[in-house]
């Protein structure tokens, strides 16, 4: 019986059209990836109205991985669609909603269910962040009250936009945006720390970029930044290639058959198969724990 209404409810979410051919063309994908790309960087430099200080400036390290800017109107991120999707998986391998998404009605509820808890999530997020102090108003705008429904409403909208463009990439693009925005944020968190040539707002002397510091630091005899310099862009590179070579990497595992004796193959498999799912998993569970405890703490209820 629920599975007859809830596509009703389904239905007043927008959706974006899937393609009618079956393989989108390389100049197709690439385009909307583009579009995507853009619209997701503008969003994310534009702030929200009437913001006062920014609490959530110490968990930057986390806007990263959930593709999210505290403070702008992308604050929330990717973090409802994945609290989302692992609240409906935990509820579908625990048996607690039959569906079977082993064919295709089964696997359209599932990803039509999984934008409805995305909205909901949106909401609450967005309720959290503001009335939890995270992304609270100016203290100099009056009515206080209508501000943070201004506030909660510009994040539901964010948030919106970061659901529709997921939707977007994945039917349109190279695949699944939730990707595609973390390593956005990743790229262009690289390309400040080793390329940007303006200075430190902190230390007027100094650039924010680790090349320039370091070329900087050559010219004017300075051993020590400059060392420290070359060890941060060393490390940097290092990492990144090991993390393509190991990505890169497969396991064969031999394989024979019963019915032909004698005859076998070689079945190659990735060695990382998870690539960064679980770390996305961890990261959307730890903001939510620390909206959770700054919200009981606002409460006067500290868990610590």
């Amino acid at each position: 019986m629920a599975e007859k209404k809830l596509p009703k409810i389904f239905s007043i979410f927008p959706e974006v059209a899937p393609p009618v051919q079956k393989v989108v063309q390389f100049s197709q994908k690439l385009k909307w990836t583009l579009i995507v790309l853009v619209a997701f960087f503008v969003l994310g430099m534009i702030p929200l109205f009437g913001l006062g200080p920014n609490a959530l400036q110490q968990f930057e390290y986390l806007s990263i991985l959930l593709g999210a800017e505290f403070g702008s109107i992308l604050s929330l991120g990717i973090g409802p669609i994945v609290t989302a999707s692992i609240v409906l998986q935990l509820m579908v391998g625990a048996g607690l909603l039959k569906i079977n998404i082993n064919d295709e009605e089964g696997r359209a509820y599932f990803e039509s269910m999984q934008k409805l808890l995305s909205v909901i999530f949106i909401i609450l997020e967005a309720a959290l962040y503001v009335y939890t102090g995270g992304l609270a108003p100016n203290v100099n705008v009056p009515n206080q009250g209508l501000m943070k429904l201004i506030l909660i409403f510009q994040l539901f909208l964010g948030g919106m936009l970061v659901l529709f463009m997921d939707d977007l990439s994945t039917k349109w693009g190279f695949g699944s945006g939730i990707s595609l925005f973390i390593a956005a944020g990743v790229s262009k968190s690289l390309f400040i720390a080793l390329l940007s040539p303006l200075r430190s707002p902190t230390n007027p002397d100094a650039y924010i970029g680790a090349i320039p510091m370091f070329l900087k630091s050559l010219v004017v005899s300075d051993i020590q930044t400059a060392s420290l310099m070359f060890l941060t862009i060393f490390f940097t590179f290092a990492v990144f290639a090991i993390a393509v070579y190991v990505q890169a990497m497969k396991v064969e595992i031999p394989l024979s058959f019963e019915r032909v004796r004698g005859y076998g193959i070689r079945w190659p498999l990735n060695f990382i198969y998870t690539s960064n799912i679980p770390v996305i998993l961890v990261a959307a569970l730890m903001a939510n724990i620390q909206l959770i405890a700054r919200l009981l703490q606002n409460m006067g209820r500290p868990v610590l």
